[in-house]
């Protein structure tokens, strides 16, 4: 009888300890819902809850299989293996190697692309980074020139404006209206195809004006900028300090040649 009950007790103890049991005690979430709901082979039971970064803003949650990550400043979900990684873009759910970049994802390590570039194609997010070059101010109004950094080995080109929102310290959005070829740039010439050597600049001017305006107490402050290329998708990140008045407005210059 008490060789009956140890053995029992083994096994409670076993049960109790099991992957299976330890991952009820957890469970998926939001987007890492989402993405474990269309892969679930790939990703697992989850092995603990999703765990927030109060700097960053960023989530992890661990799995049976690797790990699950959001980026709050792109706003992607992706899970890892330690070998390849199933990311959620604009495309649906696409694979790659830890060690490469889509063209559309941000690259702030210069990771190859899964594709190589092509001379001539659309200067891409992951093959561009973006940089102040300077600014002025005069009368409550600064208008600021951002570098548009071609990465890659070959030529790329622009074709029109950059998206852009205003962002607090914690990657929160702050109330954007951007305004096309608005403001002091309005009686300037339209967007032309800028052509981009390896290594070299375009260029952008922003205008923002400091005064409140009648009904405005205090304008937010910005500190940084989150910018989208011309036909991509996934926000690059810039910091620089932005007090926008008039509900947060930037007017915006087409993307010009730095020369």
């Amino acid at each position: 009888m008490l060789v009956t009950i140890a053995t029992l007790m083994g096994l409670a103890m076993l049960t109790l300890w099991s992957p299976a049991v330890y991952a009820q005690s957890c469970e998926f979430a939001l987007g890492f819902n989402r993405l474990h709901s269309a892969v679930p082979a790939v990703i697992g039971d989850c092995t603990g809850n999703a765990v927030y970064n109060p700097v960053t803003g960023d989530a992890l949650q661990p799995t049976a299989n690797g790990l699950l990550v959001w980026r709050k400043a792109s706003n992607l979900l992706s899970f890892t293996n330690g070998v390849q990684t199933w990311i959620s873009g604009p495309f649906g759910i696409e694979i790659r190697f830890n060690g490469q970049r889509f063209w559309w994802e941000p690259n702030p390590g210069g990771m190859p692309p899964v594709e190589p570039p092509e001379a001539g194609d659309r200067c891409h997010t992951a093959g561009t980074s973006v940089s102040v070059v300077g600014s002025e101010a005069a009368a409550g109004n600064v208008v600021a020139t951002l570098a548009l950094t071609n990465r890659l080995g070959v030529p790329c080109t622009f074709f029109g404006y950059v998206g852009a929102e205003l962002r607090d310290d914690q990657e929160n959005a702050l109330p954007t209206v951007l305004v096309r070829s608005g403001g002091v740039f309005v009686n300037e010439p339209g967007p032309t195809v800028v052509t981009v050597p390896a290594g070299g600049s375009a260029q952008l001017r922003l205008h923002w004006t400091q005064v409140p305006s009648a009904d405005e107490v205090m304008c937010p402050l910005s500190n940084s900028l989150a910018v989208i290329l011309p036909g991509e998708y996934v926000a690059l990140q810039v910091t620089i300090p932005i007090r926008a008045c008039s509900g947060g407005r930037l007017d915006v210059s087409p993307v010009r040649d730095a020369n």
